[in-house]
């Protein structure tokens, strides 16, 4: 759908309610809407949020992000919230990151590409974002009263979770080993009450307030970090 030149997603699914996104890197913006619901109800709905998609559109146009990585020597590259400074070494033994002081050493095999750089890179994210959230699951999991629930690491393009309530089953960005940990945390419990509560709506955002009563802080910190490549969704 077109409106003011503007050229908009449209995607019919199962659910009850609209919602409305804007996605970086360019802004493009994507509306999810219930399968009875007639293209002049979209269209409507979105007029109605049009100063709000024109502000979501310019935050996210002028907002700086990375530039592409080479993983060279020299870049900075974070990890919980914190810039370190990559010093490539290449050395016969199998990939391996080290942090020292503000160095992140990258230990690999002469002629390694950049491609097989940043795998290993994002491997080592993958095992420590890993270990972080699994006691965050365990502790948050005992105080929600939910059990069982299963979850994983996954490259994810715009969001930093997902929930899946009848699986019972949870996934996180793996981008999440950027940012700093008090927000890792407010993604899992916030994926957590998702097994409650579906939607993004008031009674979802009292729970949030009632466990972490200053989640709107470490969102707004996690959705402003200038390391990340996007700003994800929930």
């Amino acid at each position: 759908m077109e409106i003011d030149g503007l050229s908009i997603e449209i995607e019919r699914k199962p659910i009850k309610h609209l919602h409305l996104a804007v996605y970086p890197p360019d802004g493009r913006v994507h509306l999810s809407m219930p399968e009875d619901l007639k293209d002049d109800d979209a269209r409507l709905f979105i007029v109605a949020k049009w100063q709000w998609i024109e502000r979501q559109r310019k935050d996210i146009l002028e907002h700086p992000r990375q530039t592409e990585r080479m993983y060279i020597s020299g870049e900075n590259h974070y990890f919980l919230g914190e810039r370190y400074i990559l010093n490539v070494r290449e050395m016969p033994i199998p990939p391996c990151i080290v942090l020292k002081g503000n160095q992140m050493y990258m230990y690999v095999r002469p002629g390694t590409s950049p491609k097989r750089r940043e795998e290993a890179l994002r491997e080592w994210y993958r095992v420590r974002l890993q270990n972080i959230i699994a006691p965050l699951m365990e502790k948050w999991g005992k105080k929600m009263n939910e059990a069982d629930v299963k979850w994983q690491v996954h490259s994810m393009k715009d969001r930093w979770g997902s929930c899946t309530i009848r699986s019972r089953r949870i996934l996180f960005n793996i981008e999440l080993a950027r940012v700093p940990q008090q927000c890792i945390e407010y993604i899992v419990v916030h994926e957590l009450l998702h097994l409650r509560e579906k939607n993004h709506n008031k009674i979802f955002e009292a729970l949030l307030t009632k466990y972490l009563p200053d989640w709107q802080k470490r969102r707004k910190t996690m959705n402003a970090f200038i390391a990340l490549p996007m700003n994800g969704n929930i």
